[in-house]
């Protein structure tokens, strides 16, 4: 039994997608389909309930895809040991949160945890993984991570499992049309129907999960916005083009807090998305020190 088909077949249970779980594992799909097979010879059963649609675990499966994420958790445990650590020492505390998150909340969170656990935890780290809002998800219940933060609108749900993953609600933020101010402090650019057309666009990757907060926010209007002439996944590049003054870009509150020269644009054109902080459920059993590190940070999250 190889490492990889552990990891496959977990991809492929949390996606219930065959073709995008070969592309998130890097391999064709025949190739995938095959390593999911050999799990199955070797396990001596089907993991995979072929004769349903869309792609769904069987019983085995569903019973085997608990034990495939402690088998991996037990393997990275042994690599620390083997390559000369300890599972009594402290290990980096491991964060995977969207690029936005990463770039204007993380430093925050990391600076008030280092304050608040300075007696109990001296030695505490972090290691971050800043990706995009499906990715992080699928890195986190992977159990890469010991902690996700992302966000989330009820119209566009991060649904993960309360069995097995517990929520936390650390906030909300505004996510809101921006332009270039003018001297005076005004938006270069207004979302007013009466305003001059077209008004230049700058976008988010349509995969992208704030290109999905952007639709929301455009529901009140504006249909009036010229197609998009920038695109990316990152906000902070849409920011930048923004504060070049090359039109209007959809950004969390948070983003911009340090950019004086971007400003809000008035109008009904914004929604609101919460922060959330996610834990799993499942204890680290073979590893008292991690868990009293996890259920203090925990504790102690900053709003």
């Amino acid at each position: 039994m190889e490492t990889k088909w552990l990891e496959d077949f977990i991809t492929l249970a949390q996606t219930k997608n065959f073709s995008k779980a070969a592309n998130l594992r890097c391999v064709t799909q025949p190739a995938f389909s095959r390593r999911i097979q050999s799990l199955e010879a070797w396990l001596g059963c089907e993991l995979i309930d072929r004769g349903s649609y869309p792609t769904r675990l069987s019983p085995q499966g569903e019973v085997f895809y608990e034990q495939a994420l402690t088998m991996l958790e037990q393997i990275r445990q042994a690599r620390t040991i083997v390559r000369g650590g300890s599972l009594q020492s402290r290990q980096p505390i491991r964060l995977v949160v969207p690029h936005t998150l990463a770039c204007s909340k993380a430093p925050y969170w990391v600076n008030s945890l280092k304050v608040r656990l300075a007696d109990r935890l001296p030695d505490l780290s972090f290691q971050l993984t800043a990706s995009n809002v499906h990715d992080a998800v699928l890195y986190f219940t992977d159990g890469a991570s010991d902690f996700l933060v992302c966000y989330h609108h009820n119209r566009e749900q991060i649904e993960l499992d309360p069995h097995k993953f517990e929520v936390r609600v650390l906030g909300t933020e505004r996510f809101a049309p921006y332009s270039a101010a003018n001297p005076d402090g005004s938006p270069r650019y207004s979302l007013d129907p009466l305003a001059p057309l077209p008004v230049p666009y700058l976008s988010y990757s349509k995969h992208a999960y704030l290109s999905k907060m952007t639709e929301l926010a455009m529901e009140a209007g504006p249909v009036f916005l010229k197609k998009s002439l920038f695109e990316t996944d990152m906000s902070e590049s849409l920011k930048s083009m923004c504060e070049a003054g090359l039109g209007v870009a959809w950004l969390p509150e948070s983003a911009v807090a340090a950019s004086p020269g971007l400003c809000k644009i008035p109008g009904p054109y914004f929604t609101d998305m919460e922060i959330r902080l996610y834990r799993r459920v499942q204890r680290y059993s073979e590893n008292s020190t991690a868990q009293e590190q996890v259920d203090l940070i925990w504790n102690y999250w900053p709003d």
